[in-house]
């Protein structure tokens, strides 16, 4: 009696074995499937790398900007072209904020004589759109033998927003397995952006607002409180005629 009902019992036993082993089983496989526990510092570097400020930054860096004038050996006068060059170069210098602007002139050169005569031609010419003859440096520098048409060259320090060249591109702009931004993504807006700016210390802090026109102001105030009309008046805009006869 006793064996029979301990079999018995081992009959009860048997299928809830087999229940839990299935149960067990069955955790064991959802927990397979389930995602791995998100890792916030990985998470973190993965989003700075797509952020194409991150991978392709803008910086500031101290550059020589040179404009060469060349000179011939029967060269007198400086030619009303490279004169307008000047102007724009010197323009450039008088923003950058630097405070010297070198005039480099080549000694031991044929054209040496004619070179240092457009030398001082180029400094009346930076004098004429206000700068300061004490900001003018005149140098020379040791210009070889055979060198014909060497330059005058003129030279200042400044505060140039850069990036680093673009390419190579290990990745394909078709694959991404993962939708995240190719290697070179945002590389030629952040190098465009760096060329146009104005001034680089814009990319730092914006600049001082400019103090209001109280003239101006007082103006606009009065009218209004007369009634009168204080906007500017724009009704000659739309008027004209269209030519007649073009194109034919």
């Amino acid at each position: 009696m006793t064996r029979h009902l301990s079999l018995i019992g081992r009959r009860h036993r048997l299928p809830r074995l087999a229940a839990g082993l299935a149960a067990a089983g069955l955790v064991a496989a959802l927990a397979a499937c389930a995602k791995p526990p998100v890792d916030p510092i990985s998470t973190a570097s993965t989003a700075a790398a797509d952020d194409y400020h991150v991978t392709h930054p803008i910086t500031l860096q101290d550059q020589v900007s040179t404009l060469d004038i060349p000179v011939s050996v029967d060269s007198r006068i400086l030619p009303g072209a490279q004169a307008d060059n000047i102007r724009f170069f010197g323009q450039s210098f008088l923003v950058s904020g630097t405070s010297t602007i070198a005039v480099v002139a080549p000694s031991g050169s044929p054209n040496q004589v004619a070179a240092a005569g457009i030398a001082v031609q180029a400094e009346n010419v930076l004098r004429g759109m206000g700068v300061d003859p004490k900001m003018i440096s005149y140098r020379v520098y040791r210009a070889g033998s055979d060198e014909r048409v060497a330059p005058v060259r003129l030279a200042f320090n400044r505060i140039a927003a850069t990036t680093a060249p673009c390419g190579p591109w290990p990745d394909l702009v078709t694959q991404s397995d993962f939708n995240r931004h190719y290697e070179a993504f945002g590389c030629a807006s952040q190098q465009n952006l760096a060329a146009m700016v104005d001034n680089p210390l814009d990319l730092l802090y914006p600049r001082g607002m400019p103090p209001a026109d109280a003239a101006r102001r007082a103006d606009v105030l009065q009218k209004y409180r007369t009634g009168e009309r204080f906007t500017s008046d724009t009704s000659a805009e739309g008027g004209g005629t269209v030519a007649t006869g073009v194109g034919q």
